[in-house]
């Protein structure tokens, strides 16, 4: 008997957990002063899609290990010190907490705007690292909130470490429906920072320049609850990694 073809797309070459959540346009306004924010700046944000869940350890690996994944040059082609990173570094990093619904950690920014290369490619859909004010917006939704769940700090909706007691990322559906978003995305307080295209310095989304980027959310490491908040905004240079940092990705509509 004849059978078609799956069609391949994202949600078919990433194992679960993944799904896109379609992100409504409106306005966002950043308030977090450094780098390119001296003063409130309120932007639009168009309509756009982004995962529900940061990049897994599983999923990540399926880039690592495939054939016309990591170890192909193609994806480091946006820039050329992402292309030097690369030459340099010819292996990815191994994981280091958690299991295969933990959140890929020790990825730089060179290593997520690969990924989002590849996966465009291999799902004919425009995959890319999310700008901040896209961020904001999906965690903020239309109301200004403080937090992705509302706008009173509840210790029971993230990974974080107010208490100093925790050591290590956790999966990303731990808190899925309690520290939702208002559009329905999980896990954007703590666990692991996000990586964003946005430069720190010029607010703009070039990939081609060597600029340290944003980053949003917190981590597990994090302890001062004000980390957490929407609205807040963290940096760190493109070619470094470390255990507390990791990305999620986003679709052009």
């Amino acid at each position: 008997m004849f059978q078609k073809s799956q069609v391949v797309t994202s949600s078919t070459l990433l194992p679960a957990p993944f799904n896109w959540v379609t992100i409504p346009g409106g306005l966002v306004t950043l308030t977090h002063r450094g780098g390119y924010i001296v003063r409130p700046v309120t932007v639009t944000v168009e309509p756009f899609a982004l995962a529900q869940y940061p990049i897994t350890n599983a999923q990540y690996q399926v880039f690592v290990d495939a054939p016309d994944g990591y170890a192909e040059s193609r994806w480091w082609d946006y820039s050329r010190s992402a292309q030097e990173w690369r030459n340099e570094n010819p292996q990815s990093s191994s994981m280091t907490f958690g299991g295969a619904d933990c959140p890929r950690t020790h990825v730089t920014w060179y290593e997520a705007v690969a990924f989002c290369a590849w996966l465009s490619t291999r799902s004919g859909e425009s995959i890319r690292l999310p700008d901040e004010a896209e961020w904001q917006r999906a965690a903020q939704g239309d109301d200004g909130r403080e937090y992705p769940w509302g706008d009173e700090w509840d210790t029971d909706c993230c990974h974080h470490n107010a208490a100093a007691n925790q050591i290590g990322t956790i999966p990303v559906t731990t808190y899925a429906g309690r520290g939702d978003s208002p559009f329905g995305v999980a896990d954007m307080a703590g666990n692991a920072w996000e990586w964003c295209t946005t430069s720190w310095e010029t607010g703009l989304s070039d990939l081609s320049a060597e600029d340290v980027r944003v980053l949003r959310g917190g981590s597990w490491f994090d302890g001062v609850i004000s980390t957490f908040r929407t609205t807040y905004r963290g940096n760190w240079n493109p070619d470094m990694t470390s255990d507390l940092r990791g990305f999620r990705i986003a679709r052009n509509l």
